[in-house]
């Protein structure tokens, strides 16, 4: 009994397992697409002698120790171990640079995802045209070259900041000064470029097929970046903020002459002879001197002067304070988002023992 029971156990785990890989196999076709197959170059093709361009000045070693790693590679390729079998065709082209070994490389990197490797390799299997290939694998590669070369597209980055290390998605393409331009996958990418002492800089760009990026990338020193994250220009505020305090100073000084005149007019006044008789009245109009009526209009008229420059000469000093907190070094694109809904509102306050101004600052 419990012999039956382990049998259909197993019969249910194989049917099980046939149904998964039914299944798996239906879908790959649907969706899927099938792998390049690799196209080796028969072995004639790897001995040519010694007239060939592609033979010249390789050694009879050197083309046999190629010839083991071309094979192993198509071995690998057709496992498939694609990878692997970039490696041994990498390999086999440091001892020669065959056109076939660039071809099946160019297949094993399309394989890996490796488009931009794939159609250099391309490029360069093409290189002498048909005879290396042969018929077949040269219209191969022509077809793979083609639908790659408008697959991809083209990117330019210069960098002019000295010793400023530029990367493309975290890998690193070169220290300015300097440029680079290349075939790149169609996607979106992230160029950046940072060095010490300077405010770091990255842009996402997006690459389109048969498109054209170019990115110039421009460092700031952390004090340049400070005054150019600013609103204003960083005198202007501080101008205000000056400019109030000169009209408060200028006030405060008129304010002390009419003192002075009216405690003059006081003094000259108490010397009238109608000041100094006990007169419930005082003094008349005609009874006082002329010049000393104008001495007290003049005092009346530098006092309202001096008060509406202490209301002017307050409100700037308050306008400048707030100016130069609201100047204050910030990261330019939270100055763009602050900027935009910022607004500040000055308006004078006068009362019977307060002059002084108020501040609104709304976002």
């Amino acid at each position: 009994m419990m012999h039956d029971t382990f049998i259909g156990g197993v019969e249910n785990v194989k049917s099980t397992s046939l149904q998964i890989f039914l299944g798996v196999l239906i879908v790959g076709l649907l969706h899927g697409h099938t792998a390049l197959q690799a196209q080796p170059t028969s072995e004639p093709s790897l001995t040519d002698g010694d007239g060939k361009p592609w033979t010249q000045g390789v050694s009879t070693e050197d083309r046999q120790a190629a010839r083991e790693l071309f094979l192993e590679g198509n071995r690998r390729f057709r496992i498939p171990l694609f990878a692997k079998a970039a490696e041994k065709y990498t390999a086999a082209l440091t001892k020669w640079k065959h056109p076939a070994i660039y071809f099946n490389l160019a297949l094993a990197q399309l394989n890996i995802g490796q488009e931009v490797e794939a159609r250099d390799n391309l490029e360069h299997a093409l290189q002498y045209g048909e005879e290396p290939l042969g018929a077949e694998q040269f219209q191969e590669a022509q077809k793979q070259f083609q639908e790659i070369d408008h697959a991809l597209g083209w990117i330019h980055i210069v960098c002019a900041t000295k010793g400023a290390e530029v990367t493309l998605d975290g890998v690193k393409l070169f220290t300015g000064p300097g440029s680079y331009q290349g075939r790149a996958k169609a996607k979106a990418y992230e160029v950046a470029a940072k060095k010490a002492g300077y405010l770091s800089l990255a842009k996402r760009v997006t690459i389109t097929p048969s498109g054209f990026q170019d990115i110039e990338l421009r460092l700031l020193t952390l004090n340049e970046a400070a005054d150019a994250s600013r609103r204003w220009a960083l005198w202007k505020p501080w101008a205000v903020l000056a400019v109030g305090a000169a009209v408060t100073a200028g006030s405060g000084g008129l304010h002390a002459l009419s003192a002075r005149n009216f405690q003059a007019y006081d003094k000259r006044f108490h010397n009238l002879p109608c000041a100094v008789k006990v007169n419930v009245h005082g003094c008349n109009k005609d009874e006082i001197d002329p010049a000393l009526n104008a001495q007290l209009n003049r005092a009346l008229f530098q006092q309202k002067i001096a008060l509406a420059g202490y209301i002017a000469g307050g409100s700037l000093v308050a306008a400048g304070i707030a100016f130069v907190y609201l100047n204050r070094p910030r990261l330019a694109e939270q100055g763009a988002s602050m900027s935009a809904g910022m607004r500040a509102i000055i308006a004078p306050v006068v009362s019977v023992d307060m002059i002084g101004a108020l501040v609104t600052v709304s976002y």
